[in-house]
């Protein structure tokens, strides 16, 4: 069996939006992950709620992979704004107008 992630839902804090997943792996067990987006995150790099799950999964999933030539994966991590970016340049780029 290989190593699954699965989302849990997300929680609603004072100062964000923790998003909690469970990664089952038959040789490590299973491991719980909160990653976090504050509030003010989300407003100033205009990523959308329903954008979020999926940019922490995105980013737990990289960080499983890096994980056997590096530390272990905290299990509470906070994104920050650089990775915010990087994942809105990818996923949604600006529009440019044509008018």
């Amino acid at each position: 069996m290989s190593t699954q992630i699965q989302y849990l839902g997300f929680q609603l804090s004072a100062k964000g939006r923790d998003y909690a997943y469970r990664v089952v792996d038959a040789k490590e067990g299973n491991r719980d992950f909160v990653l976090s987006i504050t509030n003010q995150a989300f407003a100033e790099h205009h990523v959308p709620y329903q954008d979020a799950a999926a940019l922490c999964y995105q980013k737990l999933q990289r960080a499983l992979d890096t994980e056997s030539s590096g530390p272990p994966v905290p299990q509470h991590y906070i994104l920050s704004g650089q990775e915010l970016d990087e994942y809105m340049g990818q996923h949604r780029p600006a529009r440019r107008r044509t008018w």
